[in-house]
């Protein structure tokens, strides 16, 4: 079986792109659409359809004259396994493809993970500076906006995860082990270490990283911006 994917402003045109790519006339295939111009390339001037074509290879049997044909049944197919919110982590891969591409960046969405509680996208190319930004913050950004559009767009909802080249997993890595050594100085002063400029779920997983360790408790106080993680040892 062939394919080709094919692109354009109308939905004819982007059949058009894949019928010129396989050499074919159109009831020779069948069409998946892909993509469609939603909201999200609205907003970044950009808004066009993806198709699939897709050629089914024709086999012919030359049989002796008056020789019956063998019928062979097909074999039984095994039952696909539901995959929580499929929907929208399709939805979000398609998505988060477009800002990709919009923002010049040469990356291919993945869906990493699809759980009850959540999707996982991840993004993976040569250069993902652009996508992550200082800190993280443009790919925190960049989650918000897709989580938003496209939990709208599905009926069932889930938290959505971006994440490029596994940044993420890195930086939750990294928390995580300055939890366990500030969690040391404190054990070893016997004072409480106070943790400022943390974001929500920096804090989240200094709280999680700790909670086995039984010779200190985590708690947060302080408000907004001003809010801090305090590792308090147990005397």
């Amino acid at each position: 079986m062939e394919w080709a994917e094919g692109t354009g402003k109308t939905l004819e045109e982007a059949q058009q792109d894949a019928l010129q790519q396989l050499g074919a006339s159109a009831d020779e295939v069948q069409f998946e659409v892909l993509q469609r111009p939603g909201a999200l390339g609205s907003i970044f001037g950009r808004a066009e359809f993806r198709v699939r074509a897709i050629l089914e290879d024709r086999l012919e049997q030359q049989e002796e004259p008056g020789e019956p044909v063998a019928i062979e049944e097909p074999p039984a197919e095994a039952e696909p396994q539901e995959v929580p919110h499929r929907d929208l982590a399709e939805t979000a891969r398609e998505l988060l493809q477009q800002m990709v591409d919009l923002m010049g960046v040469e990356g291919t969405v993945q869906i990493a993970e699809c759980t009850d509680e959540e999707v996982r996208l991840n993004v993976e190319g040569d250069d993902m500076g652009l996508l992550i930004g200082r800190h993280g913050a443009t790919l925190d950004a960049v989650q918000l906006v897709i989580a938003i559009v496209a939990n709208r767009r599905v009926d069932a909802g889930a938290r959505v995860i971006v994440d490029a080249e596994d940044y993420r997993a890195r930086h939750q890595a990294m928390i995580e082990s300055r939890a366990h050594k500030l969690a040391e100085e404190a054990k070893e002063t016997g004072k409480e270490v106070v943790v400022p400029d943390l974001k929500a779920y920096e804090r989240r997983l200094m709280h999680m990283a700790l909670k086995s360790d039984p010779e200190v408790e985590t708690y947060s106080e302080g408000e907004g911006n001003d809010r801090v993680l305090v590792i308090s040892p147990i005397v």
